[in-house]
């Protein structure tokens, strides 16, 4: 291991303050060009961060949930700030050419200047407690009746797919999930990767069968070594759905690349319920 003096320390500082920075330049760019507009709403006990787009034209709102983002320095130290290097979710979302369209980010992330600090359980151990579900479930609801929709469809990334199936229970609306890359039973990754269980948080695993008459398409990436196919092939397991015809395997993709040059195609592929 290198030696890391006060200099170091403080250029590696610098350095991370910037990647974050420029990070955040990106979605707001992004979001100014796409028209999409950003809200901070207060989903009890959380303030969350939200981008959409709503033209009221459509029945259905589409929800795009971010995966976990920085959520950890190293195996052992949790990060100051879970804010995403690169928000997936929210560029997959500024494709998506539906009339309702909301980004919504996890607890913590891009958090707005004076908002409450949120506790580093919130995107390490209890990442998907139940009052995280409650807090996203709460927001969805408030945006849902900003557009006039009265119907939900769930995009999920990562972890965030975790987040939208918990969602997805709690609902009648629900009439899509779709995930990418999606920790859709968390005790197989941690297995997988030998890390500690998420405990306090929920598993999207046992509301499997409650869920699978949902419409629903799993994406998962032919070179993902984070969230290997194995993680979604237990889900499916749980949720009946032993010919697999829920999931498809896009080649070429890994983790975080290959998806948002094909996501508009991927959209077309049919959703298929147990």
């Amino acid at each position: 291991m290198f030696p890391i003096n006060s200099k170091t320390l403080i250029w590696t500082v610098v350095i991370m303050a910037v990647i974050v920075l420029t990070g955040c330049a990106s979605i707001e760019t992004q979001a100014v060009r796409e028209r999409f507009i950003k809200q901070t709403l207060y989903a009890p006990p959380f303030y969350l961060t939200a981008y959409h787009k709503l033209s009221g034209s459509s029945d259905t709102l589409v929800v795009y949930i971010e995966g976990d983002g920085y959520a950890w320095v190293s195996r052992i130290v949790p990060s100051d700030d879970p804010t995403p290097r690169h928000p997936l979710a929210f560029f997959l979302a500024t494709q998506d050419k539906s009339p309702n369209v909301l980004y919504l980010a996890r607890p913590g992330q891009f958090l707005a200047a004076g908002a409450p600090a949120v506790d580093q359980a919130y995107w390490t151990s209890k990442r998907y407690s139940e009052e995280v579900i409650q807090s996203m479930n709460s927001a969805i609801n408030e945006i849902k009746r900003s557009s006039g929709a009265n119907k939900i469809s769930l995009i999920g990334y990562s972890g965030g797919a975790a987040v939208a199936v918990l969602v997805a229970a709690l609902r009648n609306d629900v009439t899509a999930l779709r995930t990418v890359a999606g920790n859709l039973a968390p005790d197989v990754f941690s297995q997988e990767h030998h890390l500690s269980q998420l405990f306090g948080s929920l598993n999207p695993v046992t509301v499997a069968p409650t869920i699978n008459a949902i419409p629903q398409r799993h994406f998962v990436g032919q070179k993902d070594r984070i969230v290997t196919k194995q993680v979604t092939e237990a889900f499916l397991d749980a949720e009946g759905d032993d010919s697999r015809q829920t999931m498809t395997e896009v080649y070429g993709a890994d983790h975080t690349h290959g998806w948002k040059e094909h996501w508009q195609k991927l959209l077309l592929i049919p959703l298929h319920s147990n």
